[in-house]
């Protein structure tokens, strides 16, 4: 028996963000919310249903009675405290945290307890007010909040927070964060993204030795990003490369990218890009081979996955190809003809085993072949071919400054493919003991592991560097590679029926993001198998750095 007369009043302040109760009536009968009460069970209520989160009224519930008898000792009625019916509210909120409410939670209104002796818990889960942003200078307030806009009056949960929060820092140069504040309606609460600015314009300047000796050993290299130009949230890069040694060679791009209003994480694009060669040395030197390479794509990129988790993004590109070579004033190979690309690409952020994994996979087919049908250069290809290619890297931690990254590279074709839609075997981000595209083939693949430790045994000391520890700025290596390439129809006249290159190396990498981005990175690589480079070298060097400002 309840020992007063007309029940007992049960209060709880909530936090300022959720619904607040109207002010409790006054009992008949005396309180004492310290005294224990006989509660035979405990009803919850404002519970939605989440089956992605894995949470309903039936699982709250259970949860709730579970809670219940593990208080009273296994049976019911149990004799209860407020603060342990605040425990069982407590309880109910943990599992809205958990499944990723961010604001929800669970409170004991202001009751008066029946004969049945039933508690009630009633959960706020809590919804999105007004959408608000700070810190924008040239970008349009509306541009910056807009992939929040779709929580307005939605259920406050963290991985929709979080995923409009990326799409944000997709933006060119844009930065943001998140605060709650509480709304202007119980229940809810405001959103305000504080965004910041990087600079709108980039330059980048940089050098290496990615070249050979008939194209160039030595480029020099400038660049251009221009984010917002237009204020659509749109980017705009430009890149010029020059050759050295000998200069014969130069190429040039321009890629422009903007989102389309409405639908998150979808841009269109447009790309040109184009190369003047000039074979003036070496061999080719007599037949002054020259002539440019083009390429011009329009495409639509759509990441429709954006979580800290996992990023997935698709894309379909239309590309028109094309390449002219002459030699003495006669038109030795011209090629020229339109491709489409489907392709989609995946991240996934593994937090448990510290690891990164990229996945890319595209399918490109010829659409349209205007190639003449005599090539002084090159075997005839085939003038609808279809090519997959395929990329995957996986970086895994070990330590706090060892990483293990392994790559995996590939094409597969059955068709006989021009040199445009070759895979290239060699260079400083394939084989790297061999020279830049020192192998060619329809079809193939190159694969790497790399041990890489940061400043090996002082990686916590401090630099001269404005103190920075030495381990943030400089990094070793050690790493294998292995690569074959295969031809098909036509060009098995061409290439060897197998081309298989390997070797090992170590490297070395230096940043200093202070100071302008400062990147330096060097390698050298020695062959380890029985193919040598044509060139003869038994150690092969890589190095390249990069300035921006």
């Amino acid at each position: 028996m309840l020992p007063w007369a007309a029940g007992l009043a049960l209060t709880l302040t909530c936090a300022t963000a959720l619904a607040q109760e109207a002010t409790p009536a006054t009992g008949t009968g005396t309180t004492d919310a310290a005294a224990p009460i006989e509660v035979q069970a405990i009803r919850v209520t404002g519970v939605g249903d989440h089956p992605r989160e894995q949470i309903d009224p039936a699982r709250l519930q259970a949860l709730a009675d579970a809670r219940l008898r593990a208080l009273g000792g296994g049976t019911v009625p149990a004799q209860l405290s407020f603060a342990q019916l605040q425990q069982i509210a407590d309880t109910l909120t943990q599992a809205y945290r958990q499944a990723g409410f961010l604001v929800a939670r669970a409170y004991l209104p202001v009751q008066t307890l029946g004969l049945d002796q039933v508690v009630e818990i009633r959960v706020v889960e809590g919804r999105v007010g007004k959408i608000t942003v700070e810190g924008t200078r040239r970008y349009d307030d509306r541009l910056i909040a807009s992939p929040a806009l779709a929580l307005q009056g939605q259920i406050l949960r963290q991985q929709d927070l979080q995923s409009a929060l990326l799409y944000t820092r997709d933006l060119p140069g844009v930065s943001a964060t998140s605060v709650l504040k509480p709304g202007a309606n119980p229940g809810e609460t405001d959103v305000v993204i504080q965004a910041s600015e990087e600079r709108p314009l980039q330059v980048s300047v940089g050098a290496s030795n990615y070249g050979t000796p008939s194209i160039g050993r030595y480029r020099a290299q400038l660049g251009v990003d221009w984010n917002n130009p237009l204020g659509l949230g749109d980017h705009l890069s430009a890149s010029y490369a020059y050759a050295l040694d000998p200069a014969n060679t130069w190429q040039g791009s321009l890629a422009y990218q903007v989102p389309i209003a409405g639908v998150d994480g979808l841009s269109a694009s447009a790309s040109y890009t184009r190369s003047v060669v000039n074979l003036d040395n070496g061999a080719f030197a007599a037949l002054d081979i020259q002539g440019p390479t083009q390429q011009s794509a329009l495409g639509l990129d759509w990441k429709f996955v954006n979580s800290d988790a996992w990023r997935v993004q698709s894309w379909l590109h239309l590309v028109k190809e094309s390449s002219r070579l002459q030699g003495l004033g006669v038109l030795l190979s011209k090629q020229k003809f339109d491709v489409a690309e489907l392709g989609t690409s995946v991240r996934h952020d593994d937090r448990r085993l510290h690891a990164i994994d990229l996945l890319q996979l595209s399918v490109r087919g010829a659409l349209d072949d205007d190639s003449p049908q005599t090539d002084y250069l090159y075997a005839r290809h085939d003038r609808h071919f279809t090519v997959a290619r395929l990329s995957y890297t996986r970086l895994q931690g070990l330590t706090a400054t060892q990483r293990l990254q392994l790559r995996v590279n590939g094409q597969y074709s059955d068709d006989t493919l021009t040199p445009l839609e070759q895979f290239s075997l060699g260079g400083p981000t394939s084989v790297r003991a061999f020279p830049l595209g020192a192998a060619l083939g329809d079809r193939g693949f190159d694969s790497g592991l790399e041990y890489q430790v940061d400043a090996p045994g002082f990686a916590s000391a401090a630099s001269p560097f404005g103190g920075r520890a030495w381990g943030q700025l400089l990094t070793a290596s050690v790493f294998y590679d292995y690569g074959r390439v295969y031809p098909n129809g036509a060009n098995r006249a061409v290439y060897d029926s197998v081309t298989t290159f390997e070797g090992a190396g170590v490297g070395l990498s230096f940043r200093l993001p202070d100071w302008h981005g400062l990147s330096f990175d060097l390698a050298a690589a020695k062959p380890t198998g029985t193919t040598k480079p044509s060139d003869g070298k038994d150690v092969r060097y890589w190095a390249r750095f990069g300035l921006t400002f």
